[in-house]
Order: C-alpha cells, then sequence, then structure tokens
C-alpha cells in the first residue's frame, strides 16, 4: 500500500471525523478514559517502527516518547483531561518531524495520515469537551 501524501492526509481526516461520534454518545469521564486509550497506543506505534527499523539509537528514541505520550493519557485520567488533546498535538508535530528530523524507517504515506489524523481529532475532541 503506497498513498501519495494528500491522499493519506484524507484518509487520516475522514477516520478522525469517523471516531469522533462516538465521544458524543458516551459520558464525558467515558470519553477521557477512550482518549486517554487512544494517546497511550499512538505513542506505541512509532515504537512497532523503530523495533522494525532495528537501530538502537531511534528503538531508544521511540520508546522515550513513546512513554511520554503514555504518560501523558495517564496524566490526562488522574490531573487534566485537557493533558489528552494537547499530547494528541505534541503527536502530531511528532509526526512531523518523521517528515525530516527523525530517521526511523516507516511508510511515507503513514506521516501525513497520522498528522492530519491527530489534528483533526485534537480540534473534534476539544469542540466535544468544550460544550
Amino acid at each position: 500500500m503506497n498513498f501519495r501524501p494528500a491522499t493519506a492526509g484524507t484518509i487520516g481526516a475522514v477516520l478522525a471525523l469517523a471516531t469522533l461520534p462516538l465521544h458524543l454518545l458516551v459520558t464525558h469521564a467515558t470519553s477521557v478514559v477512550l482518549a486517554a486509550l487512544a494517546v497511550s497506543a499512538v505513542g506505541a506505534i512509532y515504537i512497532g517502527f523503530a523495533l522494525r527499523d532495528g537501530r538502537g539509537r531511534n528503538i531508544g528514541i521511540e520508546c522515550v516518547v513513546g512513554m511520554l505520550f503514555f504518560a501523558a493519557g495517564a496524566l490526562g485520567l488522574l490531573v487534566t483531561p485537557w493533558a489528552i488533546p494537547a499530547a494528541f498535538v505534541a503527536h502530531g508535530l511528532w509526526d512531523a518531524a518523521h517528515h525530516r528530523l527523525v530517521d526511523t524507517q516507516m511508510p511515507r504515506w503513514y506521516i501525513p495520515f497520522c498528522a492530519v489524523y491527530d489534528f483533526v481529532f485534537t480540534a473534534g475532541l476539544t469542540l466535544i469537551w468544550w460544550r
């Protein structure tokens, strides 16, 4: 599977919009738990890419950053739920960093797909929680 960046970004936006209605159907507390689980999981994806890449430096970097997203999910559950949208924005920036600054080997379409997902999901989740 190899998508052009614009196509991958569009798919990311559509999937983000498809996952947001669930947060309208559950209680705020459940929405926070679901979002905390999601931000914890997205951090783990790059760990998988790094393990596939096989370079120790990249594995170390991605494991540290992945654990930071896990910690952000916990912070969102234990301190303030607003840590979760902030973490999704940070994850979108981390995605963008992989375009030029971080050289973990992964499908090139994944970067725009995930970054757009993160930013669209964050905007939608913020609107839902703000209500």
